[in-house]
């Protein structure tokens, strides 16, 4: 096997392999429970399998003359656009949670949720004078303190605010921040389109890569395969070749002396339980190819010699 052809197959099982780890990830992180993860898991693996095996298995189908090898080419387009809409949504989740990680880590929102701790400390500690102070008659005292209850609480719902804005914020990777920077673009569209066509090149150029491996595979083992000498007629006539599957078998049988060097139709008919318009073609179709001879109403096997019954 040649280098390009190894560096070929190596690209298609990479490709494929991250096709399908993103549509499971993304497939199994959707369902709660352990089962609904296995189920949809083991989902994701079908189509996924699908999803590679019918194209080149619809193609054959229909070169074999069988109309469910249209039905599997129909089908193929729409696992391909599953497959890539699985995995614009794992790279956007994915995206979107590391995005997410860095805003949390971002100084910014570690000094707004340290001011918000002290902010609780303290809204704890009113709470508890104001209990005390109630408790033991200083009623004046626990009003003034909660009126400073409730300036706090107020800056501690203005903080919480603030920090749902900056967690809400749209983020972008910085890639795409950049290319939406020199496009004069929304950051967010760039970074849709960039993941869309990201998915397209994980999922065609990998089914692609699959199916070009698989071809030049084919196409080796057809010129490293030893030539051999052509059938001769008595093993395959070419006479044969309209006959059906059964009356092929059946042919084949009477060529090889199954039923005696003397064949007789009536007697097949009755101990095969065939019907004349299965038979009579194929006595027709081995007397064409020279396989059988006649004589009057017999027929007799050409290579073993004879004369045929009456």
């Amino acid at each position: 096997m040649k280098l390009w052809q190894s560096l070929t197959g190596i690209a298609a099982l990479i490709f494929c392999g991250t096709s399908l780890v993103f549509t499971v990830q993304l497939w199994v992180s959707m369902p709660a429970g352990l089962g609904g993860q296995l189920v949809a898991g083991a989902t994701a693996v079908a189509l996924e399998l699908c999803k590679f095996s019918f194209a080149p298995l619809g193609l054959w189908l229909c070169s074999q003359g069988q109309k469910s090898g249209y039905a599997l080419l129909c089908l193929w387009p729409l696992l391909v656009l599953i497959s890539i809409v699985a995995t614009v949504g794992f790279l956007a989740t994915h995206s979107e949670e590391q995005q997410q990680r860095s805003t949390r880590n971002s100084q910014e929102y570690q000094a707004l949720q340290q001011q918000l701790n002290s902010l609780q400390q303290q809204i704890n500690t009113l709470n508890g004078l104001i209990n005390t102070d109630a408790n033991n008659g200083y009623r004046q005292r626990a009003l003034n303190t909660a009126a400073q209850l409730s300036t706090l609480e107020t800056e501690r719902t203005q903080l919480i605010e603030k920090l749902s804005t900056i967690e809400q914020a749209p983020s972008t990777h910085s890639a795409f921040n950049s290319l939406a920077g020199t496009l004069k673009a929304d950051p967010a569209k760039v970074q849709h389109i960039g993941f869309l066509v990201l998915a397209i090149i994980t999922d065609i150029v990998g089914l692609v890569a699959l199916l070009a491996f698989n071809a030049a595979a084919t196409v080796v083992k057809r010129a490293t395969k030893p030539l051999q000498q052509p059938e001769t007629v008595e093993t395959q006539p070419l006479h044969t070749a309209h006959l059906n599957e059964e009356q092929q078998q059946l042919a084949q049988r009477i060529s090889v002396g199954e039923f005696g060097p003397k064949p007789v139709m009536r007697n097949i008919i009755k101990d095969l339980r065939l019907r004349y318009e299965t038979v009579n073609p194929v006595f027709k179709a081995l007397q064409q190819a020279g396989t059988l001879n006649k004589n009057g109403r017999g027929y007799f096997l050409a290579s073993q010699g004879g004369l045929p019954n009456g």
